[in-house]
């Protein structure tokens, strides 16, 4: 997701000038990076073919919470995972979901409101644990380090 990493990587350019006056275009730069990212990861269709998949009332189409939903779950799991009690998996995946519908939901406010710096700190840090989640960076293999956020985008 090449577009996704530029949008990226302008947001820490953007959030490091000691110059810029309004913030609210780097809050909607990550908003779209976890749009972006979401719908890469959980288009429509799959979604909407999923098992079980039911519109959210008011909905027509999946909401980027279900598309998170729809990520975690599909995910292999190893043994050791698949062996937690399946409610325990339910509740994390839907803690995880309301997460980043939170997230995304604050991102559409700050963009359309003037954001200072730190609330769009804020808002990047939560929209990074929500990215590398769904992106699984922080996920161990063998003895590689973790992959960074931007080294991610550019794969996919």
């Amino acid at each position: 997701m090449p577009g996704a990493a530029e949008s990226y990587e302008q947001t820490i350019l953007d959030l490091s000038d000691a110059q810029r006056r309004s913030y609210r275009g780097v809050a909607h730069e990550l908003r779209e990076v976890l749009r972006e990212t979401v719908n890469y990861l959980a288009p429509d269709n799959d979604v909407v073919g999923a098992p079980g998949f039911e519109p959210e009332p008011g909905t027509k189409r999946p909401t980027q919470r279900q598309k998170a939903l729809y990520v975690f779950r599909r995910r292999n799991l190893t043994n050791e995972e698949g062996s937690a009690p399946e409610l325990s998996l339910s509740l994390v995946e839907e803690l995880i979901a309301t997460i980043t519908r939170n997230t995304y939901s604050r991102g559409a406010r700050d963009a359309h409101t003037l954001s200072s710096v730190a609330e769009v700190r804020q808002l990047k840090m939560w929209i990074d644990a929500v990215l590398g989640e769904l992106l699984q960076i922080h996920k161990g293999r063998s003895s590689q380090p973790p992959r960074s956020l931007a080294t991610d985008f550019a794969m996919k």
